[in-house]
Parts: C-alpha cells; sequence; structure tokens
C-alpha cells in the first residue's frame, strides 16, 4: 500500500539520482552521444565521471538500466566490463567461494576489499530464464539485482523455487536481493554501528573471512530482520538540495513546493481546483536530489564543491526517466514516476527506519476476519447507544421531561458514539502500524461502514435527537423559525394552487344510448 506524506527525512545522507531522459540526450550529442542507446563506451564513462568527478567514489551505484549485450557487436564492452571490476575490485573476491554463496556476501565483500559496490539491473529469473553473455560477465564481477518488483509490495529478499541447473544459468546464488535492500546493504556495512543490525555484523565477519580464504559457503540468513516484503511511504517534500541546486542551474525556484509550505497551504492548494496528485505544476519534484547526467557534463552552475557534496560517500542510482518507456509507477503524491524513483523510495524507507520498516500486510492484518470483527465492535458500540437513548426516552417520557433530555443528553451520548468508534478504528490502525510494522488497514472503509450503519439504525430518531439537542441555542432557534416560516409560506402557496374544486357534471349517457339504439334499428 503506498501511502502518501512521507515528512522532510532527517537522514540528508544519502541519495543522489541521475538520470538520463530525452532532454539529456539531445545535450549530450555535442559530447559524441549520437546513437540510442550509447555505447559501453561511454555508458562506462558515465558510471566513470560519477566515481571521480566527486573526490571520493559513492558509497554505492545502482544503474537501472538492464544490460543484455544482444543489440549487435559494441568494441566497448571489454573496456566496460573491465571499468566495473576494477570498481568493485573484483580481482580481490571473484575467485573466492566465500564471497560468492549470496547477493549480500559479495557486496560485503566488494566493501571489505575497499571497493565500491555496483549493482546492476536484471529481469528476473521467471521472466527471463537464463544469463545473456554479458550479464554472465557483469555478475562475475557486480552485483546483479531484479529491477521489476511490485507495484503494492516491495519485496527485499527474493527466493526462487529453481532447480541448480536453472539457477546457475540466471546467476542466483541461494537468492537475489532487490536494488533498494543491496543499496541499504552497502550503506549499513560503511557504519561503524552496522545499522545496529545483527546480519551486518555477520556479514562483516564473513567477508573478512571469505578473503582470508577461509570459504563459508552457507547463505545469508536475511529473513531475520527482512520478514516481509517492504510497503513504500512515498516522501511529499523535496529534498532541500535539489531546491537549491534548481536556482543555481536554472536561476528560478523549483516548481514544486518548498520546505516551508505549511499544510494549511496544501490544504488550501489540493482545494483550489480539486485535482489528484501529481496533476500540478507544483507538485512535479521529486523527493529525493535528482540531476541529469548533462547538467553534471556541462556544469551549468554547478561548482566542484556541489559535485563532491552530491557524489562523494553518496548512495547514487542511474535511471531514466524517457517518456516513451514502459518503466514508470504510479506514486500517490507525483503521479507517474519514473521507476528508479520507486527504487530511491523504497530505499529512503530502509535508511530511515531500519528494521522497523513497514511491512505488508500479512494474512492476519489484511484479512476479512479482522475488518469483521472492528465492524462488529463498532457496531456494538452503537446498539449499546442506541439502547442508552431509548431506555433514558422512556424514562424521561414517564417524568415529563423529553425537551430537557434532547436538549442536555442526545449530544454528548451521539458524540461518545461518535468518538469511540473513531478512536476504535484509529486505535487498531495506531496498534497495527507503530507496533506491528504493517501497512495500515482499510481505516476509512471500515469507518465508513460502521457509522454508516449507525446513522441507517437511528434514521428514524436521530433527525429529531439532533435538532432537539441544539435547539436551545438561540441562533438554532431563529433558524428554526425561519424554516417554519418559509414552510408555512410554501404550504399556503400549495393550497391555493391545489384547492378542492366541485366536480363538472357529467353528460347524460341515456340519450345517447336511446339514440345509438334508434340509429342501429
Amino acid at each position: 500500500m503506498l501511502i502518501a506524506g512521507r515528512v522532510l527525512k532527517a537522514l540528508l545522507v544519502s541519495l543522489l539520482l541521475v538520470y538520463l531522459d530525452e532532454t539529456s540526450m539531445q545535450a549530450m550529442r555535442s559530447f559524441g552521444w549520437d546513437r540510442f542507446p550509447p555505447t559501453y563506451d561511454q555508458q562506462w564513462t558515465m558510471l566513470d565521471d560519477l566515481m571521480n568527478v566527486g573526490g571520493a567514489p559513492p558509497s554505492a551505484i545502482y544503474v537501472d538500466f538492464v544490460y543484455t549485450g544482444q543489440g549487435g557487436p559494441d568494441p566497448g564492452v571489454g573496456a566496460f566490463i573491465s571499468g566495473v571490476a576494477a570498481a568493485t575490485r573484483a580481482n580481490q573476491w571473484s575467485a573466492r567461494p566465500g564471497c560468492l554463496s549470496d547477493p549480500l556476501v559479495k557486496i560485503a565483500c566488494i566493501v571489505a576489499a575497499g571497493g565500491t559496490p555496483m549493482i546492476f539491473a536484471k529481469p528476473s529469473p521467471i521472466d527471463a530464464p537464463g544469463f545473456t553473455d554479458v550479464q554472465r560477465r557483469l555478475n562475475a564481477v557486480a552485483v546483479l539485482a531484479p529491477a521489476l518488483v511490485g507495484e503494492h509490495a516491495y519485496p527485499l529478499a527474493i527466493h526462487y523455487d529453481l532447480t541448480p541447473t536453472a539457477a546457475a544459468n540466471s546467476g542466483v546464488s541461494a537468492f537475489d536481493v532487490s536494488p533498494a535492500m543491496a543499496m541499504y546493504a552497502a550503506w549499513c556495512l560503511r557504519r561503524a554501528d552496522g545499522c545496529h543490525l545483527p546480519t551486518i555484523a555477520g556479514l562483516k565477519a564473513r567477508a573478512r573471512a571469505a578473503l582470508a580464504g577461509q570459504a563459508t559457503a552457507e547463505p545469508t540468513e536475511v529473513t531475520r530482520e527482512f520478514t516481509a516484503p517492504l510497503d513504500v511511504v512515498w516522501g511529499s517534500r523535496p529534498d532541500p538540495d535539489y531546491l537549491a541546486m534548481t536556482r543555481n542551474v536554472t536561476g528560478q525556484a523549483a516548481p514544486c513546493r518548498g520546505e516551508g509550505a505549511g499544510w494549511r497551504d496544501r490544504l488550501i492548494e489540493q482545494l483550489a481546483t480539486l485535482r489528484g496528485p501529481g496533476a500540478g505544476a507544483r507538485q512535479e519534484c521529486p523527493y529525493a536530489l535528482t540531476l541529469g547526467y548533462d547538467r553534471m557534463v556541462a556544469g551549468l552552475g554547478l561548482q566542484r564543491s556541489d559535485l563532491q557534496r552530491l557524489l562523494a560517500g553518496r548512495m547514487v542510482m542511474v535511471g531514466g526517466q524517457f517518456r516513451a518507456s514502459n518503466d514508470w509507477v504510479e506514486s500517490p503524491v507525483h503521479g507517474q514516476a519514473p521507476g528508479v524513483q520507486y527504487h530511491a523510495m523504497a530505499l529512503d524507507n530502509l535508511i530511515e527506519d531500519g528494521a522497523d520498516y513497514r511491512r505488508v500486510s500479512g494474512d492476519l492484518f489484511d484479512s476479512d476476519l479482522l475488518k469483521s470483527l472492528l465492524v462488529a465492535a463498532l457496531a456494538f458500540c452503537g446498539v449499546m447507544g442506541v439502547m442508552t437513548r431509548n431506555t433514558l426516552l422512556d424514562r424521561a417520557r414517564a417524568r415529563g421531561a423529553e425537551a430537557r433530555l434532547r436538549a442536555r443528553t442526545y449530544a454528548p451520548l451521539y458524540l461518545l458514539i461518535f468518538s469511540i468508534s473513531l478512536s476504535v478504528v484509529a486505535g487498531a490502525t495506531w496498534l497495527g502500524v507503530v507496533y506491528a510494522h504493517r501497512a495500515p488497514i482499510n481505516w476509512i472503509g471500515i469507518t465508513i461502514v460502521a457509522l454508516g450503519f449507525l446513522f441507517y439504525a437511528t434514521r428514524e430518531t436521530l433527525p429529531a435527537d439532533i435538532v432537539g439537542s441544539i435547539e436551545h441555542l438561540p441562533w438554532v432557534n431563529k433558524g428554526l423559525m425561519g424554516m417554519r416560516a418559509a414552510k408555512r409560506a410554501l404550504k399556503f402557496e400549495e393550497d391555493r394552487l391545489w384547492a378542492h374544486r366541485s366536480p363538472t357534471a357529467e353528460p347524460d349517457r341515456s340519450n345517447t344510448e336511446e339514440t345509438s339504439r334508434h340509429v342501429e334499428s
């Protein structure tokens, strides 16, 4: 479930998105990029720039392009593979069996060897069984992660039911990890505290042992902390660095909400034109810091210090934003967003929440049984309230104090029923999200069903009870008097138009019948 409204992130560590789109490709023509897709030489030049122009390499790089090598021969593929191998220090770990048991251990070995983990997209082994030659060569010097993930449930560790031969042909070692999980593991492995995760501490120890030649072929027990798919929470505020960089590059403010926009401004903005998410010009700025590669090459207002701050030690994701591509997802706050933004948002969730990330609801939390229990609890509250109301009404009528009862009791009673109903739903939702770290249940639908039942059960008494509980207020009394006067005026006009009239005398049918008989004879 995608939930909008994540506040501005507290950890501005972290993430830079570098993209290619139609504008970038057109601008890069002056640098020799005269074909699409670019050659392997050109693409390695882009990755090499990301590795070096910041003065220090990034913490990790994810490339959201699938390299198949099936588009014809390209003499630059050898240089591309060699460059990736040098960046990941593949010569130190690629021949160590202990570093190849699963992708997380491979990432740990790359970090322990002093390299930069490079994660490349690949198709799912279920959709495209078997590796091409280029993918097999890439898998030997880098990490490959399936790029197409569920839009409503972002997996972290992916286990397949494959035969050993099929797994070997698809490069699957024990399991696969999603791009966000691979990047998060690389980020935690560089932290002294290991993100306080026992799995990361174990990976560090295993990587040191594997590089020393002590083979440990057992796969990582990743499901210990990451037991369920991630329910991605989308952020609605852009990175402050993005706003500052946009002003430096274009000389104008970014066409989106700034970090100082309050909830009143956002509410008015939404109600002004009754538009949906992502439909307005002020909602197009991404949450993560985003930069076109052509702007890095050309400078365009970026200083050397800016590039150092943006790249050195950052988590960098490279992707495309081509309009003709099908790699787009639905964001609840930005409308259509490139697929790489989805991976970036999932990574941000992991960095923010760690092992307490919001999980997709399981069978219990998303079951019809739980929803039925909540609706039954709300209905019970409503029935008890109605029974209390009827008991009070009977006693008041016996004492002749019905008007006073309505004025002083019914309003608090209905308010109590309404508050209890909302509290039950809010409490169940809060417990599930905060303590169970689960995606919220459909609390809007449950509340509407419960309140609809309450209104239906009290449809004959609720209007009179509400009016009777507030009619003693002066302004309400004046309004009711005006409504009664208007009703009497309308009733008088209705009576005048539909006044009773004497019936018209009916014609004498006997003569007509006699004339007819005479004519017939």
